[in-house]
């Protein structure tokens, strides 16, 4: 068996070049003239270089949850006042009216028949966030009828959804009287 040798291939070759012989007679075209040199630029003032500041301290898990009791509120707020600017009639911070059991599908057909740019995931948020304020429970612990989405009487409260609104308020009075002996401000 002979062994057959190879051409090396080596990067280093230099690479052949073709003429194509139509255009051997023609001159070559006329070197590129030179690019323009840019203008020279006034040097750049020098940065003073800022002391570094340190990174900012971690906040302990009362402040975190302050922070968070207050952003949570404030959410929550906008989020009941975005309610009363759709429905007046029927959401109000002020006085609050008992709603319907499944004011929640009214309220979805609305926005979609309105075509408001309200989506059904903050309208449901908002809903929740409202039927667990204080002052709610409180409106629904006296009793009376509940309203439907044009502020219409429509049904009554029922004892059991009354002893579920007392609850329901005891607990969050409870949380504020924890959170106020810990000096933060409880969330509805």
């Amino acid at each position: 068996m002979t062994e057959q040798k190879r051409p090396t291939l080596t990067i280093k070759r230099k690479p052949k070049i073709f003429v194509n012989p139509k255009h051997a007679n023609n001159p070559a075209p006329p070197p590129p003239k030179p690019a323009k040199q840019p203008k020279a630029k006034a040097p750049k003032p020098v940065k003073e270089s800022k002391p570094k500041q340190e990174p900012p301290k971690p906040l302990s898990r009362e402040e975190r949850m302050a922070r968070n009791r207050a952003k949570k509120l404030r959410r929550g707020q906008e989020a009941i006042a975005g309610l009363v600017a759709h429905w007046p009639q029927l959401f109000s911070l002020e006085q609050p009216n008992p709603l319907k059991i499944g004011i929640a599908a009214d309220i979805y057909k609305d926005i979609k028949a309105r075509k408001l740019e309200l989506t059904r995931a903050k309208a449901g948020a908002s809903l929740m966030f409202y039927t667990q304020t204080p002052v709610y429970l409180e409106t629904v612990c006296v009793g009376g009828s509940r309203f439907d989405l044009s502020g219409q009487p429509c049904g009554a409260i029922t004892e059991k959804q009354k002893a579920y609104a007392q609850e329901q308020l005891e607990k969050w009075r409870v949380e504020a009287d924890a959170t106020a002996s810990q000096g933060a401000e409880p969330t509805p």
